[in-house]
C-alpha cells in the first residue's frame, strides 16, 4: 500500500513524509506560509499542471480521504475514488464513510 498526498502546505508535507518516508506527493513550488491556496495564478502554467496531476491521480486512488470534506479540489476523486472517508465538519471525531461512488454514479 502507497498513500499519496495532495497538500498545499509544505509544513503538511514535511510532517507527514517524517511520519510517513514512502509518501508520495507531486513535486510542485508551495507558496509563502498563510499565503493562500497553492494553485494561484501567479504560479504560472506549472502551477496549473500540478493540480491536474494531482486530481486526476487522487481520483485513482482506491480510498480518499477528504479534508474539508467541501473542498473542491478533490470534488472530481469523490466521484470516481470506489471508497471516500470525509471528516464532519460538525463533529470532526467523527468519520463519514462513503463506498463505491462510481457504481451509484454510473447507475444513475
Amino acid at each position: 500500500m502507497r498513500a499519496f498526498l495532495c497538500t498545499d502546505s509544505a509544513l503538511v508535507l514535511e510532517q507527514v513524509s517524517v511520519k510517513f518516508p514512502d509518501v508520495f506527493a507531486i513535486p510542485k513550488q508551495f507558496q509563502a506560509p498563510q499565503a493562500g491556496p497553492l494553485h494561484h495564478p501567479a504560479l504560472g502554467a506549472e502551477g496549473g499542471f500540478s493540480a491536474l496531476t494531482e486530481m486526476y491521480l487522487l481520483a485513482r486512488c482506491d480510498t480518499v480521504i477528504r479534508f474539508p470534506p467541501t473542498s473542491a479540489f478533490t470534488r472530481y476523486a469523490r466521484l470516481f475514488a470506489p471508497r471516500v472517508i470525509e471528516f464532519d465538519l460538525n463533529d470532526p471525531g467523527r468519520l463519514i464513510l462513503i463506498e463505491d461512488n462510481s457504481q451509484a454514479l454510473m447507475a444513475s
